[in-house]
């Protein structure tokens, strides 16, 4: 695992992790597969997934949840839902639940976010 190379990932897909860490990186529904595949190449696993509002002005039902940062890749604004974080043991376990979360509550306009395993001293570059 080398800290640098996932930064450079995280910028290739427009990833946002919020804080300085690399928990609650918010990636959309179009880059998450490629990002979570390549991850697994690199050695990184994601033990969590939390679900963020991706608010938009022609989203005539948002803002959903408890605000949170403006996207510094697309247009809009990430609100953090109040749903449980969700628990993994492996990449493809993610991948899984990303196409078919089962849940009634996830909606058309969520992301996910997800939580890379990786020292707790490590600090992204975003």
């Amino acid at each position: 695992m080398v800290k640098d190379n996932l930064d450079d990932l995280i910028e290739k897909y427009k990833v946002q992790p919020i804080g300085h860490g690399y928990i609650d990186c918010i990636i959309s529904l179009d880059n998450v597969f490629n990002f979570i595949n390549d991850l697994s190449k690199m050695k990184f696993n994601v033990y969590g997934l939390t679900w963020w509002c991706h608010c938009k002005d022609e989203n005539s039902d948002c803002p959903h949840g408890m605000g949170g940062s403006k996207s510094k890749f697309y247009q809009g604004w990430f609100s953090e839902m109040q749903l449980p974080l969700i628990k993994f043991e492996d990449n493809e376990q993610v991948k899984t639940y990303i196409k078919t979360p089962n849940d009634d509550r996830i909606l058309k306009c969520f992301v996910p976010a997800l939580w890379i395993d990786v020292p707790d001293y490590w600090r992204n570059n975003l």
